[in-house]
């Protein structure tokens, strides 16, 4: 069930510019987990990475470049 929430939360991050670029303001990862909780996504930091790669490499390689301007994986702006 999480995982189609960070599926849902990766969809809106691609959709909403003012979601992601408050997303993407935020300097921690507790930081941004707290929002993301906030805004009723209940998932986990790896869910969320495994859907970001997921989405990496289904619609990332098609555009030619990565989507996501900051990755939970690497727990680093991109």
């Amino acid at each position: 069930m999480s995982g189609v929430q960070a599926k849902a939360l990766i969809e809106r991050i691609k959709s909403d510019i003012a979601f992601n670029v408050r997303l993407i303001s935020m300097e921690n990862v507790d930081e941004k987990m707290k929002f993301i909780y906030s805004e009723g996504y209940i998932c986990t930091e790896e869910e969320i990475r495994e859907a970001e790669m997921e989405a990496h490499y289904t619609v990332g390689e098609q555009r030619g470049g990565y989507w996501f301007p900051y990755s939970f994986y690497t727990r680093k702006h991109l």
